[in-house]
């Protein structure tokens, strides 16, 4: 019988049809622009320390994320490296949907590797996408947290603010983490009136996404203004607006970000 565990392969468990997403020291490593590799390669890689990991499977064929140890040397493979954002933003969906999954899981195993709560080494899981503790068994389960993300309307325009962090070349929909205890109502209304001062009411609950920066379960709302004037935070937040269907600032792309596409429904109508 295979005692492999389900999803964790070693180097003599990969198939020939295999496809494989390598990373080292945070980067993604490209052929030919394409992020997907041969089994083959493994033929080039010396001194694999760790194990594979299930992504997925399409049409029947798996797709492993491999992590190589940071003295790793490419020699003579004629690879270049990306970050998976730099990717992620250039990509089709089913490539982010790929990409995102195995920067996450990579993530989640490197930071993983010792228990917690007494510093003993983890093993994988026989049956689980889990690691365990193998001293006093604790399990360790992929993080995920959860996020809300919002567009909130008033009228025929909706609120869009540029963020102090990240891409701020754009405007888009408030967002949050979710704090313990709370619902994801209680969170858009609680992270709207932080980040801008007003009140919102008629929260809807639209569609989700996983956002793998680092590890974001992001759930997309629609919210009525309620009361208030516009005071942006200063701190998350550089500027918030108001704005009409056609004065719209440049906003994030429909095609890879829930909030693009929350954006993209309030244009229809919706």
């Amino acid at each position: 019988m295979n005692s492999t565990p389900t999803y964790f392969y070693h180097l003599d468990d990969v198939r020939g049809d295999d496809s494989l997403i390598l990373f080292h020291r945070g980067e993604v490593l490209l052929l030919d622009d394409e992020f997907l590799f041969s089994s083959s390669v493994l033929q080039q890689l010396h001194d694999v320390k760790h194990p594979l990991l299930l992504v997925g499977q399409i049409a029947g064929q798996r797709i492993l994320a491999l992590n190589l140890a940071p003295e790793w040397e490419q020699g003579s493979l004629p690879v270049a490296r990306a970050t998976p954002r730099q990717l992620l933003l250039q990509r089709r969906f089913e490539d982010f949907t790929a990409i995102g999954r195995a920067n996450q899981l990579v993530n989640w195993h490197e930071t993983h590797r010792f228990c917690g709560a007494c510093g003993a080494p983890t093993h994988p899981h026989e049956n689980d996408r889990a690691l365990v503790c193998s001293a006093c068994e604790r399990p360790y389960y992929p993080r995920i947290n959860p996020c809300v993300i919002v567009l909130v309307r008033r009228g025929d325009t909706c609120l869009l603010a540029r963020h102090n962090r990240g891409n701020a070349s754009y405007s888009s929909c408030l967002a949050g983490f979710m704090e313990v205890g709370e619902t994801p109502e209680e969170t858009v209304r609680r992270e709207v009136w932080e980040e801008v001062g007003i009140e919102v009411d008629n929260i809807r609950y639209v569609r989700s996404q996983s956002w793998p920066f680092p590890s974001q379960l992001m759930l997309g709302f629609f919210a009525d203004y309620k009361s208030g004037e516009i005071q942006v935070d200063g701190h998350e937040i550089a500027e918030a607006h108001w704005y009409s269907r056609d004065s719209l600032p440049h906003t994030p792309s429909a095609g890879i970000s829930v909030a693009g596409q929350l954006i993209e429904l309030f244009l229809q109508g919706f």
